[in-house]
């Protein structure tokens, strides 16, 4: 059992509703009459069979009647009881309802048929079950009002059960669907729209993340040569799928713990945590080597230093990647 207790209250919530309607009728049939024992004995074990029944932990097509069976074994024991107390005038009669309004809480419209028409065969036609004189002919019409009061409320229950479960669903489907949104606009806000990388903000949170970690890590800044004269000849359309393609072939080189963000234009930011200077330089050669439509890359690289703060860093990298244009492009250089 779990530290909740929820095992505890289930069993509880499964025997409440017999356990309370065969301790009320026991003792209504037990005041101010001449108790038929035997009657009155298999009741109580009519009574106690129905609780032990919803206790039982059925499987597959039985598990679906678990809610069925009981009630209608505890109809039966109702039945025996009023035959011992002294027929329909007993006053237990009422207690039937309770699984008929239990049923209409915790199970289907077809359970709830079910346990309707059982009203219908222990209390329009009791004699098929006592027999006897405990049953007069004219005690049948208050029994058909019975059946159609229990009817009336074990469906008006469901009814408004079925309205309380649709509500609470629908809220909580509406809830998710906000989540979902906000998550969307969340990851919108955070992604370049044309390369599916992060963008500036994403980029600028991330460095953060790893400034606060202490940890040490390389930052490089790259930037595709000659980008505009690219533009101009080919068109925006290729210029776009040149960064795109080349984002996309980028990512392919990088580990899965590495960090390559578009920060504007043509200029891309990557963070490699836990990775020495020489490893950053191959990993960056290799970017550069992927430029497709035989266009070239330059950048900038420096390794992090303890207490160096964000602006520091990005202005030591766009020192180093400006060297490497003015030294004639498509070259890595790394910071002094």
């Amino acid at each position: 059992m779990g530290a909740d207790g929820a095992p505890n209250e289930r069993v509880a919530l499964n025997l409440a509703p017999f356990a309370a309607a065969s301790g009320l009728a026991a003792i209504v049939a037990l005041i101010g009459t001449t108790v038929d024992w035997g009657q009155y004995t298999v009741a109580v074990g009519l009574g106690v069979l129905a609780g032990l029944i919803r206790l039982t932990p059925w499987r597959g097509a039985l598990g679906k009647a678990r809610e069925v069976f009981p009630s209608l074994v505890f109809l039966t024991g109702v039945a025996f009881l009023r035959s011992s107390a002294g027929g329909a005038n007993s006053g237990i009669a009422v207690v039937a309802l309770l699984p008929v309004f239990w049923t209409a809480l915790h199970g289907d419209r077809r359970q709830l048929c079910v346990v309707t028409v059982g009203v219908a065969i222990f209390f329009l036609a009791p004699p098929l079950l006592v027999g006897g004189p405990a049953y007069p002919a004219s005690q049948y019409r208050a029994s058909v009002l019975f059946l159609a009061v229990s009817a009336i409320i074990g469906f008006t229950t469901q009814w408004l059960v079925s309205e309380v479960r649709f509500e609470a669903n629908d809220a909580e489907d509406r809830g998710r669907a906000l989540e979902q949104v906000a998550a969307a606009l969340s990851d919108m806000a955070s992604t370049d729209a044309l390369t599916g990388l992060p963008n500036r903000r994403a980029w600028e949170t991330n460095l953060d993340h790893a400034l606060i970690e202490s940890q040490p890590f390389v930052l490089a800044m790259l930037d595709l040569d000659r980008f505009k004269d690219f533009n101009d000849t080919h068109g925006h359309p290729a210029g776009d799928r040149l960064l795109k393609e080349s984002a996309a072939a980028w990512r392919e080189e990088l580990r899965a713990g590495d960090f390559l963000a578009r920060i504007g234009g043509e200029e891309f930011a990557l963070l490699l945590p836990t990775c020495a200077t020489e490893d950053a330089l191959v990993v960056v050669e290799r970017l550069r080597g992927r430029v497709p439509y035989q266009q070239t890359c330059s950048a900038g690289v420096i390794t992090y230093m303890e207490g160096e703060s964000r602006d520091a860093l990005m202005t030591r990298v766009d020192e180093a990647l400006y060297r490497a244009k003015a030294t004639g492009r498509d070259r890595t250089l790394l910071a002094r």
